[in-house]
């Protein structure tokens, strides 16, 4: 039964969750917590907090079955969800090492919120204009691979390329960014997390 899981897409699984089948949730959780413990980690720096992170995601995944929506596309919804999840650790991360004095210190706190805010939506805008310079073919594997979190293999196979175009097209982009948004690094994060995700 078990293998016969394994090959049903996201969608029948869920459907199978939804009925109480905890294999389907193990199969569901094998197939995506990996990809998500990898993407907490690589922003958090932490194994156990991207660990805990991603453990609570599935966990409230399952517990939440019932009330999914039917059509829910698993995938671009769990990397948004972690990508929440990573945001809110990062934050309890950021005032747990601030002095005690300063983490009641409501001046301290929101001044560089606004000033974040601003450079995030002025980052933002040279990011949408620096993806436009993009050709129209690197612009579609750029997304494919960071917005979409698609495989060099998924993008390859669709747009008919070669995995070696596929990784020159995505390396040549960060390359791209990179030289244009240095300016910016203190803030690159945040614009990393609300345009990088699907």
């Amino acid at each position: 039964m078990s293998e016969a899981l394994h090959d049903l897409s996201d969608y029948s699984l869920l459907e199978q969750c939804r009925l109480d089948n905890v294999k389907a949730f193990e199969v569901l959780f094998d197939r995506y917590s990996r990809r998500l413990y990898n993407y907490a980690l690589n922003y958090l720096q932490d194994k156990g907090i991207a660990e805990e992170t991603m453990m609570d995601l599935m966990l409230w995944v399952w517990e939440k079955r019932q009330q999914l929506d039917p059509d829910v596309q698993l995938a671009p919804y769990l990397f948004r969800a972690i990508k929440n999840a990573v945001i809110k650790a990062m934050t309890k991360k950021s005032l747990a090492i601030l002095p005690l004095e300063q983490a009641y210190d409501d001046e301290t706190l929101l001044t560089p919120a606004a000033d974040n805010l601003m450079n995030c939506h002025e980052l933002t805008q040279v990011y949408l204009d620096k993806l436009d310079e993009l050709s129209p073919q690197r612009q579609r594997v750029f997304k494919m691979s960071r917005h979409e979190h698609r495989s060099h293999a998924e993008i390859a196979k669709e747009l008919n390329l070669s995995l070696f175009t596929v990784k020159n097209h995505i390396k040549a982009s960060l390359s791209h960014f990179r030289y244009h948004l240095k300016d910016y690094t203190d803030v690159t994060m945040v614009v990393i997390f609300y345009w990088w995700m699907p």
